[in-house]
């Protein structure tokens, strides 16, 4: 029982975003460190980006991965209902938004990676100052700049949103995690 946003919907959303603030697609692929036929591709949804190339994307433009999804501030509540919860799906990743889009100083996101899923290969930074993850379920394999960590189920990380990271589920059966990131980025 969520709202989710369509994900056909993402690429429509970017190039409007994109349009609006006057940046061409071959300055978007250069700000991002993307090839322009992955904009191009993105944009008229030939393709399903990862966490991680769907975030450089989105700083490129000055704007958070949010912004795609339609989170407004206007009139929210400090509550947000389970139905409520805005749910963004990227490449076997679903992230629910469990704070008001209001939030601006803490985020957090319940994430269900399916298995052999994650954030994609490249590890990427975001803005923000701290990011803290707990698993609820299943395991995840974290790696900041070269370490790797491997969580169970109990287990929590910490680290800075500068880190290069990247994360990945490589059990078997989906992993089920909370995300506190400082301040909200997402």
């Amino acid at each position: 029982m969520t709202t989710p946003a369509d994900p056909d919907l993402i690429g429509p959303r970017l190039r409007t975003i994109r349009m609006a603030k006057g940046i061409s697609a071959r300055d978007l692929a250069e700000r991002a460190g993307v090839a322009p036929a992955y904009i191009s591709r993105l944009e008229t949804g030939k393709i399903s980006p990862t966490v991680a190339s769907l975030s450089r994307v989105m700083q490129a433009m000055g704007e958070s991965v949010g912004a795609l999804f339609g989170q407004d501030t206007a009139g929210d509540s400090p509550v947000v209902r389970r139905a409520d919860r805005q749910l963004v799906r990227s490449h076997g990743v679903e992230d629910y938004r469990l704070t008001p889009a209001s939030a601006d100083r803490l985020e957090v996101l319940e994430t269900v990676v399916a298995p052999g899923r994650g954030s994609g290969d490249s590890p990427y930074t975001h803005p923000g100052d701290q990011e803290c993850v707990l698993v609820l379920a299943g395991s995840l394999t974290i790696w900041l700049a070269e370490q790797e960590y491997v969580l169970d189920a109990g287990d929590t990380i910490t680290f800075t949103c500068r880190t290069p990271h990247r994360w990945s589920n490589v059990g078997s059966v989906p992993t089920r995690a909370l995300w506190i990131i400082t301040p909200a980025t997402y």
